[in-house]
């Protein structure tokens, strides 16, 4: 499978109105290994990657130049089963500002209240409500960077 290559604005460097954001696009490997891999991506920071995408869009549309970068931070919250184990990193590629994982019960519990919370937002259509993005700051994590 070929990855789609992208600027810092989610944009094709050769088809410049071509956007890509997700485990589609071309991320090196922060080092070399014996079987090519690439960057994991998280659910965050593919939400990062389709924010910047929706205002460089609208940007274009706007006429003006796309200028919005997605801030490509993970927050994860892996569910085992019975327990789990979550993480964040900002940004997701080091070097990092913020590293910080943790594992247990909780984690499976969070994971469950995540989904049910996540579920209703998206059906009442409610993308980033003020709450959450203040939560979301005092851990560290924003979807643009700043």
């Amino acid at each position: 499978m070929a990855h789609i290559l992208v600027d810092k604005q989610q944009r094709n460097p050769r088809y410049q109105n071509i956007f890509s954001v997700g485990v589609c696009i071309a991320i090196p490997p922060v080092e070399v290994t014996p079987v090519p891999t690439g960057c994991p991506k998280t659910g965050f920071m593919i939400e990062s990657m389709v924010t910047a995408t929706a205002h460089n869009i609208r940007a274009l549309i706007d006429g003006r130049q796309p200028e919005h970068e997605g801030s490509w931070s993970a927050a994860c919250l892996a569910d085992f089963g019975d327990r789990g184990a979550a993480f964040i990193a900002v940004p997701q590629i080091p070097p990092r500002n913020i590293n910080w994982s943790a594992e247990g019960k909780w984690v499976h519990y969070a994971k469950i209240a995540f989904e049910k919370y996540f579920l209703r937002k998206i059906r009442k259509g409610i993308v980033e409500p003020g709450y959450e993005k203040h939560m979301l700051k005092l851990a560290g994590l924003s979807r643009l960077k700043p």
